[in-house]
């Protein structure tokens, strides 16, 4: 997943944007835009685990401290014009993942289209904006543990904005995907009608499409610095029926048509750069599982109408002066669409962040991070036999660093000297692969070099 952005200019008059943690997760467009422009979201490091080893991060839950996440970097370019009244943009972002050549030694990468869409505002109404093509849909995020807990989809589709006054605004979105995974998608190699050779059958063809809609409320109107606001969000997903083979002796079965839904509510109070969002998430079915993962069993009916997710997160940012306080914190509750008791798949998650920040003058500072991640499965831990398979990890860091561009816990670039200590219980180490060396340390430390940026990035 890509790491909060934030716009480290200050941003231009008239932005929606009332806070930098919005700015965090949400577009910004100048009042003016026009021609070519370059923008960029990365974090790059290399550490050792002080025992001649490459260190590791040791995250245990689905959305874990993002403090020691491997490299990854995303390049966005941006074409924006005005044509009187009406502003439009094409934005194109690249994904590029942690094989750095200096490291491996093997000239190749992976990329991915990240963004890939056109936006307009003001052609059918001043207040309405229209956009088409694939992208990144997202709104707030929990910086420190690297996830938006409500709103995140990637889609290819089509959406609009319409700011209702001051005071409201309202999105929706639609749009489809077609995962490479035998739940959607399964070709056959067949026999030509003609000629020579076998030709590619799509047996099983099955996009899922899925729409959004999301209203917020601010008290204090959105171009407010300060302020509270209230929103509410809803998803449905949808999958056609198919057919799939199950063997090569042609064996086929039937996959019924399924659904999901999403409800959630977030709760935000702000004032400059100081912010609490809260949010709420309950997801059904599809839903339960977010839209690029698949089911991984299924009741007996073939669907994942049991299924089901619940979220609960905070996240937070307090600044003063040369003392600044960022937390973030989950809750989440899963099961699949087993009706079976035990399972691999049914699990209870949190984790919870807490950062300190102390700044040296104006361009350099210290950060400290206490950070506590536990996960319970609903199956037996079959080391002991009793008892249920769980782990626990405790962190604790340090980080000075330096920042070009001043104070702020959302400010960079940043350079920064990164030690961390990871201590795992008897439960935690027993989730490692027998012969997974990381199963044996109880404590795993991280001393490496770190960098981080963000500039110029579009995020709704």
């Amino acid at each position: 997943m890509a790491g909060s952005v934030v716009v480290a200019q200050p941003l231009p008059p008239g932005a929606p944007t009332p806070s930098q943690a919005v700015a965090a997760a949400r577009e910004t467009v100048p009042d003016d835009p026009s021609g070519f422009s370059f923008g960029s979201y990365g974090r790059v490091g290399v550490a050792s685990d002080l025992r001649g080893r490459t260190a590791i991060d040791t995250n245990l839950v689905a959305f874990g401290p993002r403090l020691l996440l491997a490299p990854y970097a995303e390049l966005q370019f941006n074409y924006e014009r005005r044509n009187g009244d009406v502003r439009w943009r094409v934005i194109t972002t690249i994904g590029v993942n942690n094989d750095l050549f200096h490291y491996t030694g093997d000239f190749t990468a992976t990329f991915a289209i990240r963004n890939l869409y056109v936006e307009e505002r003001g052609a059918l109404h001043e207040h309405l904006s229209l956009w088409v093509g694939s992208r990144m849909y997202r709104g707030d995020d929990v910086y420190l543990l690297n996830f938006w807990p409500m709103d995140s989809l990637n889609m290819i589709g089509g959406g609009a904005r319409f700011d209702a006054g001051s005071h409201v605004a309202v999105q929706a979105a639609v749009g489809m995907n077609r995962l490479d995974n035998p739940y959607q998608l399964q070709t056959l190699s067949v026999a030509a009608r003609d000629g020579f050779g076998p030709t590619t059958a799509y047996l099983l063809d099955r996009p899922r499409i899925f729409g959004a809609v999301k209203a917020t409320w601010y008290s204090a109107g959105r171009t407010s610095r300060e302020g509270l606001k209230l929103s509410l969000y809803g998803e449905f997903h949808s999958i056609a029926a198919g057919v799939r083979q199950t063997n090569d002796a042609g064996t086929r079965i039937e996959l019924p048509s399924d659904d999901g839904w999403v409800v959630g509510a977030q709760a935000g109070i702000y004032r400059g750069p100081s912010f609490l969002n809260v949010f709420v998430r309950y997801g059904q079915g599809l839903g339960a599982y977010g839209d690029l993962a698949v089911p991984i069993t299924l009741a007996s009916a073939r669907t994942s109408a049991r299924a089901q997710d619940i979220r609960v997160a905070l996240s937070g940012n307090w600044e003063s002066g040369a003392f600044a306080l960022m937390v973030g914190a989950y809750f989440r509750f899963f099961r699949d669409a087993d009706p079976g008791v035990f399972s691999r798949n049914a699990l209870v998650e949190g984790a919870v962040a807490v950062r300190p920040i102390v700044w040296f003058g104006q361009r350099a500072g210290v950060s400290a991070e206490a950070s506590y991640q536990h996960v319970v499965y609903d199956a037996i831990d079959p080391a002991t036999g009793s008892g249920a398979l769980a782990g626990t990890v405790w962190r604790f860091s340090v980080m000075p660093f330096v920042s070009p561009m001043g104070r702020g816990s959302y400010t960079r670039p940043h350079l920064q000297l990164i030690y961390a200590a990871s201590i795992r219980d008897e439960g935690a180490r027993r989730l490692y692969a027998p012969d997974d060396p990381a199963g044996f340390n109880t404590v795993e430390h991280y001393l490496g070099l770190g960098a981080e940026w963000w500039f110029n990035s579009s995020y709704l």
